[in-house]
């Protein structure tokens, strides 16, 4: 027997009232879990890490204008080269300018010295903003990376790039993280190992 137009609509309405709350919870779990991104197996090369963060400038150049943030650069005269893949680098540093512009949103200066300290190479981020006097990048940084830690679904984007952009450096055998800087404030930092060109590391494998 066939069903009438208005009991076809209500059995409709009432699967969708039934699966949209498990749609939602769904979305929120994945925005509350940047864990679950994969990272595909790469492998490793001689990379000057200088010339990337000289990249960086035009690499992010759409995102920082619309942001009112301009880049101040201090880099060395010599090579800073660390063995690791250029793409995830890049995209390491992508998610750096993304954090700045959310930490700068009426526009300012990120700061970046780039040195070599002993057997590592060194590079500092601090955020000059015209909103505030105290840096936030940092700060935010901080909190938005702790993987476990609870946050706003409207921090869920951001929060992705905390959290994604200080797994690459774990990946490479580096560390970025929340410290007072050589820039005169707290800032974020990355260490990585110089190359050993003698002694080239292993193909990563497949992280999650």
């Amino acid at each position: 027997m066939a069903l009438s137009p208005v009991v076809g609509v209500a059995l409709s309405l009432s699967c969708l009232f039934v699966a949209l709350p498990r749609v939602i919870a769904r979305r929120e779990a994945r925005a509350a879990s940047p864990a679950a991104v994969r990272f595909e197996p790469v492998e490793r090369r001689c990379i000057d890490l200088r010339q990337l963060l000289e990249e960086m400038p035009r690499a992010s150049g759409a995102a920082l204008r619309a942001a009112g943030i301009e880049i101040d650069q201090r880099l060395p005269d010599g090579a800073l080269c660390v063995w690791a893949d250029a793409e995830e680098l890049r995209r390491m540093l992508a998610h750096i300018v993304r954090l700045a512009c959310d930490a700068m949103p009426r526009g300012g200066v990120l700061r970046i010295l780039a040195r070599s300290e002993g057997a590592q190479a060194a590079v500092s981020f601090m955020d000059s903003s015209l909103a505030s006097e105290q840096p936030r990048l940092a700060p935010m940084f901080d909190r938005l990376s702790a993987a476990r830690q609870k946050t706003d679904p409207v921090d869920s984007e951001i929060r992705e790039c905390a959290v994604l952009s200080r797994r690459i450096a774990d990946r490479h055998g580096g560390r970025l993280y929340a410290a007072p800087s050589s820039l005169g404030g707290l800032g974020i930092t990355l260490r990585m190992p110089l190359a050993n060109v003698d002694a080239a590391p292993a193909p990563w494998g497949v992280l999650s």
